[in-house]
């Protein structure tokens, strides 16, 4: 191919406005993603903002293909060349991984909605049509993990492009400084977290990535003895984050589900009892809606088939342990028990939810709010007797 310098100024330019619109995009995208994990599930604000997600996650992946498509067919350099380019120096290998894992997460979240039934838009109006057909556990983990490690990349790479420009003017501690200030002045405005590693991630895990990019770009930018394995452990510790915050088992790790054992109950199960009688006025059903409102962060807590990282709490009130339909995530301490006959009553369900990991040994459940208090408590187990309550 003949080099055209009319048509290869044109592409320079063509990416480079692509490449702007994408991190524009994705940084907006990532604060409202910050910001939905922080509302209770099936409010409006959060559905308007998971549908926003969506959209714009179908319109991130078609800007990834044209920015893909521009690099591929620019005049006058050869595809190895190219690469690498790419790969030449740390600030080139985090910008290049950067739209690689952000390809491959915005995949895994196209798989993620297809596999509720999700509408997906390019710019809100184009719908992107399913062409895959992947799990919702599957796609959901990847697409977590893939994000997360996107999302340090992203940040450290505007950081360190910020510092080299506002070094200029002031001393390189005080632009660091001014910088994790501009963050937290950013991350302030969200609503309260729901969820304490939503928190954890903005207000430490962030900060630490910023100064591991800087360091690796000050010292060892073209020391790739040095870049190439820190990058490495970073990313594989992402790609186990969700692990160490939910404990989900990631999909290399997960094995196919065991056939479901039932069991006759020990003792007599007492029947939830009416709505009515449960929460006499919609002011004592809203405040218990409130205090559980941390288990629907986890759990699906309405009619559904579907589950969400935990097994869905509709009927979950004198279900044996670990049976919920269609649900094959379980541990297997939480199996062991259920086949030795242990039953969701009002007692069990007590005991695990005031301290589940010695109730129940190896459960998954890791339990994000304290309900020590007997009477928080009570409101959350009279839920879910609400809930299973025909």
């Amino acid at each position: 191919m003949k080099n055209n310098p009319k048509s290869g100024g044109f592409l320079e330019q063509l990416g480079l406005f692509f490449s702007v619109l994408f991190y524009t995009l994705f940084a907006w995208h990532s604060w409202w993603s910050g910001v939905s994990p922080r509302l209770i599930r099936g409010s409006a604000e959060r559905d308007a903002i998971h549908h926003a997600h969506l959209n714009i996650g179908a319109t991130l992946f078609v800007l990834l293909l044209l920015i893909f498509a521009v690099w591929l067919f620019r005049p006058g350099t050869s595809v190895i060349t190219g690469l690498k380019k790419a790969f030449s120096d740390v600030s080139n290998t985090a910008v290049s991984l950067f739209f690689i894992f952000m390809f491959f997460a915005m995949l895994a979240g196209l798989g993620q909605a297809w596999a509720k039934g999700e509408v997906t838009k390019v710019l809100g109006v184009f719908p992107l049509h399913e062409f895959l057909d992947w799990s919702w556990s599957t796609s959901g983990y990847m697409h977590s993990a893939l994000s997360t490690i996107s999302t340090a990349f992203f940040s450290a790479i505007v950081f360190v492009y910020l510092f080299t420009h506002l070094r200029k003017y002031v001393k390189p501690g005080v632009a660091v400084a001014l910088l994790i200030i501009l963050h937290l002045l950013i991350n302030l405005p969200k609503p309260p977290s729901l969820h304490p590693i939503a928190d954890f991630g903005a207000y430490v895990l962030v900060p630490s990535y910023y100064l591991i990019g800087l360091a690796l770009f000050c010292w060892a930018k073209n020391r790739r003895w040095v870049y190439i394995p820190i990058l490495t452990v970073i990313v594989v510790f992402f790609l186990y984050l969700p692990y160490f915050a939910f404990k989900v088992l990631p999909p290399w790790h997960q094995s196919a589900a065991e056939e479901t054992v039932f069991v006759e109950s020990k003792e007599v199960l007492t029947p939830p009892r009416p709505k009515t009688e449960i929460f006499p006025t919609s002011e004592n059903l809203a405040a218990a809606k409130e205090t559980a409102s941390w288990c629907t962060q986890c759990h699906n807590a309405v009619e559904s088939k579907e589950h969400l990282l935990g097994p869905n709490l509709v009927g979950v009130f004198n279900r044996q342990a670990g049976t919920a339909a269609g649900y094959g995530r379980y541990s297997k301490g939480m199996v062991k028990a259920g086949v030795e006959g242990m039953f969701w009553t009002r007692a069990n369900l007590s005991e695990f939810l005031s301290h589940g990991k010695e109730f129940v040994p190896g459960t998954l459940m890791n339990q994000q709010t304290d309900l020590s208090d007997p009477v928080k408590r009570n409101q959350v187990i009279d839920y879910l007797e609400y809930i299973s309550s025909k």
